[in-house]
């Protein structure tokens, strides 16, 4: 989910930018680590920077009228650890807001702890707990994927039910807020939560059978003790899910909240398929006071510019993925090729 430009400003937008990039001050220390551990998986950032910003550009449709898109986050979250997967996922909405009208600078700070720490550390949180437990790489990574996706979608609820209910005409409490966003992000963000954890479960027990010396030196294979960290995480997410379960019908206007939807039967409703940060999001946000802003670099009304930044961006994600996917999803080289062979007879030579 990206939050749109405008929509956060003031006191609010300065908190989740420092959030933000401390968040990233923290991933770049872990990069240099990582980096220095075992270079020749530094391709693996490459990789994962390409399926966070891919994942979370593509609009996928779905047959409520709306589109939203995956998260990507999760996985890479397990994959390279939580802290890095938030770095890349900073990066990519930089990239989003300045491109592609996807999320917006003042917004950055509240779309980078949505979709990078909520959605890489809890995915990696429960990724690491079910392991321990002796679930199977593609259960563990299943489940993971799913809260990890459902814990941004939360968070991103939280993040705008929050600056929405002390905007300048509110229309709810917090409580009815999260109960008008909630309801409408279900039936759309679910079928892709649910998609998307099939993804990662798959992706990671196909990894575990082509190239589990990868997985091992990544820590994904071993069933260590799971730390107090992950357990901090699982603790939160089962009680924000709790409590956004309980919020009450009576704390929420039922017709207003039924103007938010996608009215497709009324001659002058939105688009088919509209993105749901439009749908809902900025629906709410307006008439709470808080319009969105159109973005700095309004390249969407460029005409086949769009395309062309589109098209360039996808052939360069496809490009990363397809010259590192055999790191992780590809066999080994063989090693009894001509080259070996090669050495063998110069190591015999006197």
């Amino acid at each position: 989910m990206h939050i749109t430009e405008g929509i956060i400003i003031g006191k609010d937008a300065v908190l989740y930018t420092a959030a933000g990039v401390s968040l990233m001050a923290w991933g770049v220390s872990r990069i240099n680590v990582f980096v220095r551990k075992a270079p020749e998986n530094k391709p693996l950032l490459g990789m994962g920077a390409a399926l966070i910003f891919f994942f979370s550009l593509i609009p996928i449709p779905a047959f409520t009228g709306t589109c939203s898109h995956p998260c990507g986050t999760p996985l890479i979250g397990i994959l390279l650890g939580p802290s890095i997967g938030i770095v890349l996922t900073g990066i990519s909405l930089l990239l989003q807001a300045a491109f592609f009208a996807h999320g917006g600078f003042s917004t950055w700070g509240a779309n980078v702890v949505a979709l990078g720490f909520f959605g890489c550390c809890f995915g990696w949180g429960l990724f690491r707990f079910m392991r321990k437990l002796g679930l199977p790489l593609w259960a563990a990574g299943f489940l993971g994927g799913l809260v990890g996706d459902i814990m941004v979608y939360v968070a991103s609820g939280l993040i705008l039910g929050t600056t929405l209910v002390k905007a300048p005409t509110p229309q709810y409490s917090l409580g009815g807020y999260l109960l008008v966003i909630y309801s409408t992000y279900l039936p759309t963000q679910l079928p892709i939560a649910i998609g998307e954890a099939l993804i990662t479960g798959m992706a990671l027990h196909y990894a575990g059978k082509q190239r589990p010396e990868i997985l091992d030196s990544l820590g994904i294979l071993t069933r260590k003790e799971v730390s107090f960290y992950s357990l901090f995480m699982i603790l939160p997410t089962m009680l924000i899910i709790w409590g956004a379960g309980h919020v009450t019908l009576s704390e929420a206007a039922t017709p207003a909240a039924v103007e938010v939807g996608v009215d497709q039967s009324a001659p002058n409703s939105a688009p088919r398929f509209s993105g749901m940060d439009e749908a809902v999001n900025d629906a709410l946000a307006e008439k709470a006071g808080r319009p969105s802003r159109q973005p700095y670099l309004n390249i969407e009304g460029m005409g086949d510019m769009w395309n062309l930044l589109l098209l360039s961006a996808g052939g360069i994600c496809g490009f990363i993925l397809g010259r590192y996917w055999h790191l992780l999803w590809g066999r080994p080289k063989s090693q009894s090729g001509p080259s070996a062979h090669q050495d063998s007879s110069c190591e015999n030579t006197p």
